[in-house]
């Protein structure tokens, strides 16, 4: 795939067939993983060195997407990250 090609609209669609993202914006790395946290083993989360931010149940697609709809990192929205290239492309990862 070629990354200049790659939109926050197929970001989603990854998720939604159970894929898993990694990309490095600002220096720093971030997964869109199911790996879970403490208090949701079967879950979706942000993670990055220093966190990890719940964002929906495993099967909740809907909250999912509403989650990182709202998600903001560095004043910029994952929408916008993915969309305007403003992470590394050499980074970008599909699982």
């Amino acid at each position: 795939m070629k990354n200049q090609n790659f939109s926050y609209k197929h970001l989603k669609n990854l998720l939604e067939i159970g894929h898993e993202i990694e990309f490095i914006f600002d220096n720093v790395p971030y997964s869109i993983n199911n790996l879970g946290d403490d208090d949701h083993p079967n879950a979706w989360v942000l993670s990055s060195p220093d966190d990890n931010i719940y964002l929906a149940d495993f099967d909740d697609r809907k909250g999912l997407f509403a989650s990182l709809d709202k998600i903001i990192i560095k004043e910029k929205s994952i929408e916008e990250i993915i969309d305007k290239v403003l992470y590394d492309p050499s980074s970008l990862t599909i699982f």
